[in-house]
């Protein structure tokens, strides 16, 4: 049976996903007090989660595949620059559509989000290899939801072959606010619909030691709510955030309850397969400072330095169990 115990879970966030590669190379560079490393051998990515831990799984497979060990900090070190090199705008990503094609698609019921994604699809397609990823030592899973059903699942290369890379993009895709991909006859979509941080996968699977690094703050500054919360499609932005960050909130206190039974002898859970889980959580505590549809690459930095401290902040408060 693999071992899973060693989880990393990254959350969505669009191009927020620069604070993650921050934050994951802060990680992958830390060193405990025990002179361990966290060296990730599952890996359970939602939206730009996908994207970014479909390319660590796949570096690590590219290791193996050369005989190599994979060298986790360099593999951090990649991530970023990943960013930095290839997401320096919105157009190295997607482009806006126009406003007289926005009104011909929803007049002519033909509407297909408000941007195109294909520059994003590019970069999975050309980052992330299906051979890289059955070699990996980092089981890799992203989430993604299917639209015409509700049902929210996990896609891993065991399950689904080469085609993996047309669920990756899938779970990067943003309803409304990107176009759908249309797998077979079916609408997929970004995974953070259901689950902005798929904990449940990774605990099921026998996480012991937990990263989850999620890009949402739990609040907002009152003067932001008030000069955005006018625009519809940034309120039900927010909207379905808190609903999905609620979810994360939950599975964490489920951990923790699990946790103080264990440790106060719950010989019950501990028969039935039940055991501590030590957790590390990184989150901004605002919301990061980027527009998703009008950045540079000076924006992209801030954000990756943004997510190295905060990742370091948090990583040298050591493991968490929340059963004190």
């Amino acid at each position: 049976m693999p071992q899973f115990d060693r989880a990393l879970v990254l959350s969505g966030g669009n191009v927020k996903g620069a604070y993650q590669a921050g934050a994951v190379k802060a990680l992958l560079n830390h060193t405990f007090p025990d002179g361990s490393r966290f060296e990730p051998n599952a890996i359970y990515g939602v939206s730009v989660g996908s994207l970014n831990g479909g390319f660590l799984a796949d570096r690590a497979g590219r290791a193996v595949r050369a005989g190599q060990a994979p060298d986790w900090p360099a593999i951090g070190q990649e991530l970023e620059n990943f960013w930095t090199d290839n997401i320096t705008s919105f157009k190295s990503i997607g482009k806006k559509r126009g406003t007289l094609s926005l009104l011909s698609s929803v007049l002519f019921g033909k509407f297909d989000g408000l941007t195109t994604m294909d520059g994003a699809a590019a970069l999975a397609r050309a980052n992330i290899d299906p051979d890289n990823l059955r070699e990996s030592p980092a089981y890799y899973t992203c989430g993604v939801t299917n639209m015409a059903t509700g049902d929210y699942f996990d896609a891993d290369v065991g399950t689904f072959g080469n085609n993996i890379l047309d669920y990756v993009i899938a779970s990067t895709r943003e309803p409304v606010s990107m176009p759908l991909m249309w797998i077979g006859d079916m609408p997929m979509a970004d995974g953070g619909v259901r689950s902005i941080a798929p904990l449940k996968p990774a605990i099921k699977r026998g996480a012991k030691n937990l990263v989850v690094i999620a890009m949402k703050p739990e609040q907002l500054e009152p003067e932001y709510a008030r000069k955005n919360f006018q625009s519809i499609l940034k309120l039900l932005k927010r909207t379905i955030s808190t609903l999905t960050s609620e979810i994360m909130n939950n599975d964490l206190e489920e951990v923790k309850k699990v946790n103080r039974a264990c440790k106060l002898g719950g010989n019950e859970l501990l028969a039935a397969g039940k055991h501590i889980v030590e957790f590390i959580e990184v989150r901004p505590e605002d919301r990061l400072p980027i527009d998703v549809t009008d950045f540079d690459s000076v924006d992209i930095a801030n954000l990756i330095a943004m997510g190295e401290a905060e990742a370091k902040a948090a990583l040298a408060a050591g493991w968490q169990t929340g059963a004190d």
